[in-house]
């Protein structure tokens, strides 16, 4: 949204269900939950300090209920993306773009609030979209990659604060961004039906990016789907919505409608990355992240990693 706030070479996809669309589940390839990192890709959802350390920091009170001061993210405490981290004994991740106090030993993080899948033909300061799009943030984590391995073999401090070689191809790769491509079709006055007309293109460009780091390494990605764009507080201020398109909530129904459209088709995506990847998701885990059997109840982080063993 916008700012304002395995060690077995297999792709594990996990994925936020469309079928229960804003319902979260965590879902594994069959191996072992011991990532050593985790690299991330997103938005304001998950960023923990790049756009604070591009544009100034996010001001109070983000922050204010766990870190008591801002921390560089776009939330009053932790977000999703930290519990991950705690739940896979790894550090929160520092920001890529943070150059004071940053630890990569165990992954970065390339989210930045108000990031989108496409890039926009705006500003930062004329539309609040950052210009670190998704396909920027894996040229930045293709750099890292390169150049942090130079360094680290240098020996002494970059040892100590750069991820080990073999960290990249069993660590965690971690994206969610979305929601920011449909608002930024409103805010050009686009229709639903116009908006929906670009989401082939944009679910697009997001394969071709997680094609990208598997190319180079990646083998396991958790892959969220967006949520309800039309219960976005500043969805419902900064667009105009009659009376008659708001639910029984007093969310956006066409809104929440691109949404679930979106959800469907990065479904759909997923699907074919399998047949694309050779190394691809264990069958039976797939199966269970295509057919939304396991979204109620959630499959708790380590119980996933052994899905073969849980009907």
């Amino acid at each position: 949204m916008e700012p304002r706030h395995s060690r077995h070479l297999t792709l594990g996809l996990f994925i936020w269900m469309a079928s229960q669309p804003f319902i979260p589940i965590m879902l594994a390839a069959a191996s072992p939950c011991d990532f050593p990192a985790i690299f991330n890709f997103g938005d304001s959802n998950s960023d923990t300090g790049g756009l604070s350390a591009a544009f100034g920091q996010a001001p109070s009170p983000n922050g204010e209920t766990y870190f008591h001061h801002p921390a560089g993210r776009y939330s009053d405490g932790r977000l999703v993306i930290d519990f991950i981290a705690e739940s896979l004994g790894v550090p929160y991740l520092s920001a890529y773009l943070d150059s004071v106090g940053s630890n990569f030993s165990h992954g970065a993080n390339f989210a930045t609030a108000g990031s989108t899948i496409r890039p926009q033909n705006t500003t930062q300061s004329q539309s609040g979209y950052s210009p670190i799009s998704l396909n920027v943030q894996s040229v930045q984590y293709s750099d890292f990659k390169k150049r942090s391995q130079i360094f680290r073999r240098q020996g002494g401090i970059f040892e100590t604060l750069l991820p080990k070689p073999d960290y990249f191809s069993k660590a965690l790769y971690t994206i969610d961004i979305g929601q920011n491509d449909l608002t930024a079709g409103y805010k050009l006055n686009l229709t639903t039906e116009q908006v929906k007309a670009n989401v082939p293109d944009i679910l697009g460009q997001f394969s071709d990016v997680v094609k990208q780091i598997y190319a180079v390494g990646g083998r396991t990605f958790w892959i969220h789907n967006t949520g309800p764009v039309g219960c976005l507080p500043y969805s419902l201020d900064k667009f105009l919505i009659t009376a008659s398109q708001k639910d029984k909530h007093g969310c956006a129904g066409p809104f929440n409608e691109v949404s679930q459209f979106f959800n469907h088709g990065l479904k759909e995506e997923v699907s074919q990355l399998r047949k694309d990847l050779p190394q691809a998701a264990n069958k039976w885990i797939f199966e269970q992240v295509v057919n939304g059997s396991f979204s109620d109840p959630p499959v708790p982080l380590k119980m996933a990693c052994h899905g073969s063993k849980h009907p």
